[in-house]
């Protein structure tokens, strides 16, 4: 197993690879994540529009259309929208880096490589690490399944969105919204044949 580190950049600077051999399918992919409120009570979110790239030198990029937040209450997805991630000035979230790709070429459908990586990831105007142990199987028509073997952690307060969750907090009238959350990814790269 190899570790590699995970580089951030703006999308504006560097728009998605044009260039990459495999695409995301939004339609076979999903992002979702947890968040507990009044130290209780567990509700699963998700991100319904994702954009990627993964090229044949292993180079990621993903990014996150943060005003597609599906939380299944029309009221508290837009309350997320512009209170805690406030779409209007970061309307995405981005990750870009590596992974290491040179068993690929060996894996057979249904076969499965893991890997540690440290990733980075901008979110909400700040640049932070976050540690990802994947999964990265092959499915059938060379699709790529690349997975989350455990939740990755992001901390809301490491990005600077505590005033969010404050107005999230008050205006919901709850005790207290937890700032750690657990991410679930399930991201199908399909081969790009542009």
């Amino acid at each position: 197993m190899r570790t590699r580190h995970l580089f951030v950049t703006l999308l504006a600077v560097f728009p998605l690879c044009s260039f990459a051999a495999w695409k995301l399918d939004n339609n076979q992919s999903e992002l979702k994540f947890l968040s507990v409120k009044n130290n209780a009570v567990i509700e699963q979110h998700a991100i319904k529009q994702l954009e990627g790239s993964l090229t044949d030198e292993g180079k990621v990029q993903l990014m996150l259309d943060l005003s597609s937040v599906d939380t299944q209450i029309p009221i508290r997805d837009e309350r997320m929208k512009t209170m805690l991630f406030r779409v209007a000035d970061y309307p995405k979230a981005m990750l870009e880096g590596e992974v290491d790709v040179s068993g690929l070429g060996d894996l057979k459908t249904g076969e499965t490589l893991s890997q540690q990586v440290s990733l980075k990831l901008n979110l909400h105007g700040a640049i932070n690490p976050v540690n990802a142990d994947l999964m990265i199987t092959r499915l059938v028509d060379d699709t790529l399944m690349i997975s989350s073997k455990s939740p990755v952690i992001i901390d809301a307060k490491a990005f600077g969105m505590e005033s969010g969750l404050k107005a999230l907090q008050e205006v919901a009238n709850l005790n207290g919204i937890l700032p750690s959350v657990p991410v679930f990814v399930n991201l199908a790269f399909v081969p790009d044949e542009s």
